[in-house]
C-alpha cells in the first residue's frame, strides 16, 4: 500500500512520498489551495492511505472534506506517550515541533537540538531517549524582514545579508545586522543556552524552508546536519512506530 504524507504549516501545505531512501514532494502550494489535494492524490495512482501532521485547524478541516475517500491518520499530541512529553502544556504543543525532534533522534543516539526554520523558526530539544524537552518559538526570517517593511516604511528593504563590518556604518548595513543578524545571534543564543544545560553528546539538526541560509551563515561550536524533509522523517518514522504497536 502506498503511503502519502501531508504536512499542513503555517503557509505552506507539502505532500510527499517516500522514493528509496529519498522524499518526493509531489505537492506544495499555499494553505488557500488545499481543495486541489483530492485530485493531486488521486492522481498518484494506488495511494490508499494519507498520514497527516497539520499546525492549523482550519486548514486541516478543508483538507480532510477534500481527502474524504482516502484513509487518513491525523498524528496529534494525543497519540504521544506522556513519559515522552516534558511539557506542562502538551495539548497546544505543535505537533510539528515534537515530529521534527523525532526525525532527528531516530538518526543519532545523542541527544537533539533542532531548528526548524519556516514561517516561524522554533529551537527545540529532545534526548537521546525520545524525551521532548520543549523550546523556544520566534519569528522566521521573513518575518523579520516582513515587520520592517510593514511598520517601518521609510527604510529600505534589504537582502539576507550579514555584512563584513560591525558595526552597521549605513542604513541598509544597520539593517541587516537588526534583521539576518537578529535571527542567527538569537539562534546561537539558544544553542548555546540549551548546551550549557545538557549534559551529554548532543547534534544539531537543522529543517525548514530558510534552513540551507541558516546552516550556511549559522556561527556555532556544532555541525549543523542539514536535513530538509526532517518533519517527514519523523512522520514517517512515528507512524511506523505507532503501526508497531498495534
Amino acid at each position: 500500500m502506498s503511503v502519502l504524507f501531508l504536512d499542513i504549516g503555517n503557509s505552506h501545505i507539502k505532500l510527499a512520498e517516500k522514493r528509496g531512501v529519498a522524499w518526493k514532494v509531489l505537492y506544495r502550494t499555499t494553505n488557500g489551495n488545499v481543495e486541489q489535494l483530492q485530485k493531486i492524490v488521486a492522481e498518484q495512482g494506488g495511494a490508499e492511505f494519507i498520514v497527516i501532521s497539520s499546525v492549523r485547524e482550519d486548514v486541516l478541516t478543508r483538507a480532510l472534506k477534500s481527502l474524504v475517500e482516502f484513509d487518513i491518520k491525523v498524528l496529534t499530541t494525543s497519540l504521544v506517550d506522556p513519559d515522552n512529553l516534558d511539557y506542562e502544556t502538551p495539548d497546544t504543543l505543535g505537533m510539528d515541533r515534537f515530529l521534527t525532534c523525532y526525525g532527528a533522534v531516530s538518526a543519532t543516539n545523542k541527544d537533539v537540538i533542532c531548528v526548524d526554520a519556516g514561517t516561524a523558526c522554533t529551537v527545540d530539544w529532545m534526548t537521546a531517549e525520545g524525551v521532548y524537552r520543549g523550546g523556544v518559538i520566534m519569528p522566521g526570517l521573513t518575518l523579520f524582514h516582513k515587520s520592517i517593511e510593514a511598520y517601518l516604511p521609510e527604510l529600505p528593504a534589504v537582502e539576507y545579508n550579514i555584512p563584513d563590518q560591525w558595526p552597521g556604518r549605513s542604513t541598509v548595513k544597520s539593517l541587516e545586522w537588526g534583521t539576518s543578524g537578529s535571527f542567527l545571534m538569537a539562534i546561537d543564543g539558544f544553542i548555546r543556552k540549551y548546551l550549557d544545560g545538557i549534559a551529554g553528546e548532543t547534534e544539531l539538526f537543522i529543517t525548514g524552508g530558510d534552513s540551507l541560509y541558516l546552516s550556511q551563515n549559522l556561527n556555532t561550536e556544532l555541525k549543523p546536519v542539514h536535513r530538509p524533509y526532517l518533519h517527514f522523517d519523523g512522520m514517517e518514522k512515528f507512524w511506523e512506530d505507532l503501526e508497531n504497536l498495534k
